[in-house]
C-alpha cells in the first residue's frame, strides 16, 4: 500500500464519519479488485467472491466506527471478507447437502465450458504449477498461504483475519510448505518416485 493509498483511506475515513457517505467509494475503488480476488481464493466462485466481498464492503461501511485509522485498513477489511468467505462455504456446504448436489466447482466450470476465473489470475505467475499446488490445498492451509505470499499479510493479521492463533497460522504454513515441496519434488524431471 502506497502512502497515497493510506492516505485516500484516512481522507475516506474521516469524511465518512462527517456523513459524506460518498467518500467510501474511494475506498471500494482502492480495494475491489484485491479483495474479490481474496474472496476467490477462498471461495474458488467467481458469484460467491463477488458476493463476499459486497458483503465485507458494506460490513466495513456499518462498522466503520469500529475501524482504528491509525492501522493499516486492508487487513481490518480481510478480515471482514475472510470470515464472510468461511460462513459463505459452510452454507453452500450445507446447501449442496441438502439437495445432494456435488461440490466440485472445477467440473460445474468445465460443464459449463468457462474457464477458471482463478486460472486466469494465477495464469501471470512465474510458477503456474506453484499456484494450481496451492489451490489444491486444504482450506486452512490455502487461506493462511494465499494471504502470507500473495497479499503480503503477516502472521498476526492472518491470524486476527481467520480468527485463530499466530502459531496456528504458522503451523498451517509450514504444513503448507512440506506439502508443495513433497508435491513439487514428487514432480521434478528426472526423480524416480
Amino acid at each position: 500500500m502506497t502512502d497515497a493509498g493510506a492516505e485516500t483511506v484516512r481522507t475516506a475515513v474521516t469524511a465518512v464519519r462527517r456523513g459524506d457517505r460518498d467518500a467510501f467509494a474511494r475506498i471500494v475503488t482502492l480495494y475491489e479488485r484485491r479483495l474479490f480476488g481474496l474472496a476467490l481464493m477462498v471461495t474458488r466462485d467467481p458469484a460467491g467472491a463477488e458476493e463476499v466481498a459486497q458483503d465485507a464492503f458494506v460490513r466495513a461501511y456499518m462498522h466503520l466506527n469500529a475501524y482504528d485509522i491509525r492501522r493499516p485498513f486492508y487487513p481490518w477489511l480481510s478480515t471482514i471478507a475472510v470470515r464472510l468467505a468461511q460462513n459463505w462455504l459452510v452454507r453452500r456446504v450445507r446447501q449442496a447437502t441438502r439437495e445432494g448436489a456435488a461440490l466440485d466447482p472445477e467440473a460445474d466450470a468445465a460443464a459449463d465450458g468457462e474457464e477458471d476465473p482463478l486460472a486466469e489470475m494465477i495464469t501471470a505467475e512465474r510458477d503456474r504449477r506453484l499456484w494450481d499446488l496451492v489451490t489444491a490445498l486444504p482450506s486452512g492451509e490455502r487461506t493462511a498461504t494465499m494471504l502470507y505470499y500473495r497479499q503480503d499479510m503477516s502472521v498476526n493479521d492472518i491470524a486476527r483475519a481467520v480468527g485463530v492463533s499466530g502459531g496456528t497460522v504458522k503451523t498451517l504454513l509450514f504444513r503448507a510448505r512440506q506439502k508443495l515441496r513433497r508435491a513439487l519434488g514428487d514432480r521434478s524431471p528426472g526423480k524416480d518416485s
